[in-house]
């Protein structure tokens, strides 16, 4: 059964009243231009018709708490057009927190990733 075939079947039953299709799950190391620290992650990716014009959701396994921030940055917007961009964007929020820091002098800790309990 293709993806697109899954969410139509769970779309048309009564008892569901939401759902996503795992399309993929990636393991990537991070070049966060710090030498040998190189952060590892895994993203999965969903699609679904939740959003009509965003079928395509990221789910990141860390969430990123530098020095900087106040708590760890949890992803408000994870839905996106393409799988492109949903893994693109999956990067980005955790790229993104961890070079500012770095950028004002913090020295890298593995300690910036905090694991997601529900990946």
């Amino acid at each position: 059964m293709s993806v697109d075939s899954a969410i139509e079947v769970l779309d048309e039953d009564d008892e569901v009243m939401e759902s996503y299709v795992l399309l993929r799950e990636i393991k990537a190391y991070l070049d966060v231009g710090q030498g040998s620290f190189n952060p590892r992650i895994k993203i999965k990716i969903y699609k679904s018709s939740v959003i009509p014009s965003a079928t395509y959701h990221f789910e990141v396994s860390h969430h990123v708490h530098t020095p900087e921030q106040a708590g760890p940055y949890y992803p408000s917007r994870t839905s996106c057009e393409s799988e492109r961009e949903a893994i693109r964007q999956a990067i980005s929020t955790t790229t993104s927190f961890i070079k500012s820091a770095l950028r004002v002098g913090h020295e890298p800790s593995e300690s910036w990733l905090v694991p997601n309990d529900d990946f």
